[in-house]
């Protein structure tokens, strides 16, 4: 991707990055022509504990979702955290974001940079950015089904790190390491960035005492991540404990509805659908007519795909769903629909 965007964006800094289209977590990406890793907690740090110009949630509300940092500060960047701490030290005159999202939800970003020798983003690249958005989004919302098709089970015992309130590794139990793709070197800054993520946005203020997130291994595919917001210091000075783990159901199904693009209420009618049951059944549960069931039975067969209910559930149990029921439960008796 970065190839191909690198001759009309020429950035000199660039990160592309997956995101949880729920919450906006960050769940992974490339970061190879990004940040140096030891400047990554920060980052994130301020992205979901303090707040800046152009973060994620920013970007989402708006209509076109791109912003430059120096257009968002009227040209005073100092007034950014994410300037002061870790472009300027690097060397970089302004940041250009885009998030990447079709109307399903957002799915990544691209936060590019350029170096202080380099001339400034102007419009003609704030016009390829918002061009990018939707293509992008949409490129990787099927990228993320596919991905959740192909995922394996199998993956080690869950893992347990503990962090002080730099983010910085106090702890962690030997099977951690094994669940992230790249070694984790011990007190160092070596975690992917999900995880300095969800860290972070435990410890905002006014924020729950408790998150769940998730992240892509390439190793192990999805995986789920639980931060704790610890009340008082422990295990020298630990502020914050995270434990990873093979992600289950919960996190494939709200993601597989988000991707497809399903209402609250073809959701809760196509769980019905996975459980078996008929549509005077649904009909009875959701306090809809029969007609009514039938008629979000189609929209949602036309956003998935598939013509009929075994094709539906072929679709999302038995290639999304079911990899992750262990050991494997009898299906519900099926009777023929009223």
């Amino acid at each position: 991707m970065k190839r191909v965007i690198r001759p009309a964006l020429r950035f000199d800094i660039c990160a592309c990055l997956t995101v949880d289209p729920q919450t906006l977590m960050n769940t992974g990406g490339d970061y190879r022509d990004g940040l140096p890793p030891a400047m990554m907690p920060r980052m994130l740090d301020i992205e979901y504990r303090e707040g800046d110009a152009n973060d994620l949630s920013d970007l989402a509300a708006r209509r076109t979702p791109v912003g430059l940092l120096s257009r968002e500060t009227s040209g005073n960047l100092d007034l950014s955290p994410r300037y002061r701490d870790i472009m300027r030290p690097l060397g970089f005159r302004d940041e250009l974001r885009v998030l990447l999202r079709d109307r399903h939800g957002a799915w990544g970003a691209l936060i590019m940079g350029r170096a202080d020798d380099a001339p400034p983003f102007g419009s003609p690249e704030l016009t390829v950015a918002a061009s990018l958005a939707q293509p992008l989004g949409d490129a990787l919302r099927r990228l993320h089904l596919t991905r959740l098709a192909e995922e394996s089970t199998a993956g080690p015992a869950p893992g347990l790190v503990l962090l002080d309130s730099d983010h910085q590794v106090v702890h962690g139990t030997p099977t951690v390491a094994t669940w992230f793709d790249d070694p984790v070197p011990p007190g160092g800054s070596g975690l992917p960035p999900a995880v300095y993520a969800l860290a972070a946005a435990v410890q905002g203020a006014g924020a729950a005492a408790s998150r769940t997130s998730w992240m892509h291994s390439r190793r192990h595919g999805r995986i789920r991540l639980h931060a704790w917001r610890l009340h008082e210091p422990a295990a020298a000075s630990a502020r914050t404990a995270v434990v990873v783990e093979r992600a289950g159901p919960t996190e494939h199904i709200a993601l597989i509805v988000a991707a497809y693009g399903l209402t609250p209420r073809e959701r809760d009618i196509t769980a019905l659908v996975l459980r078996g049951r008929t549509t005077a059944d649904i009909s009875r549960s959701v306090g809809l007519s029969p007609h009514t069931v039938q008629d979000h039975l189609k929209a949602v067969f036309d956003k998935t795909g598939v013509r009929s209910r075994r094709d539906l559930v072929a679709t999302l149990f038995a290639r999304h769903y079911l990899p992750d029921i262990t050991p494997a439960q009898a299906a519900p008796p099926r009777h023929p629909d009223t």
